[in-house]
């Protein structure tokens, strides 16, 4: 089905998106960090990034203006996910056509809804 990167600063956040995404035949890259995302994006193209966007150091939102910036990577489908329901309001201005914000916690069939759309 293809690669996941699944970037997120919580272990138990990304041990739950690997189990649901791997369930469902994704193969899952997993980093901590934006600047461990920047550098895994630099080694290779996964097929979907799925990025929280509250990180620490640069945060979601930097990647992601990054990642469009880059000619390389711009057309990387990309979901994004908080548990902070404040980055929700800022969504509007950072999300483009196509991308979508889930809310932690999120529920297995919305993950998978949002990444199988992504990845069409």
């Amino acid at each position: 089905m293809g690669t996941v990167l699944v970037v997120d600063d919580e272990p138990d956040v990304r041990l739950i998106a690997r189990m649901v995404l791997q369930a469902d035949g994704f193969d899952v890259d997993e980093v901590a960090t934006g600047e461990a995302a920047l550098e895994a994006l630099d080694r290779q193209r996964p097929d979907l990034l799925l990025l929280d966007v509250r990180l620490p150091g640069i945060g979601g939102w930097e990647v992601l203006h990054r990642v469009r910036a880059d000619p390389a990577l711009s057309g990387l489908p990309v979901v994004l996910f908080t548990a902070d329901l404040g980055a929700s309001s800022e969504a509007p201005e950072h999300l483009e056509a196509g991308e979508v914000l889930l809310t932690k916690p999120f529920r297995a069939d919305d993950l998978l809804a949002a990444v199988r759309a992504a990845t069409a």
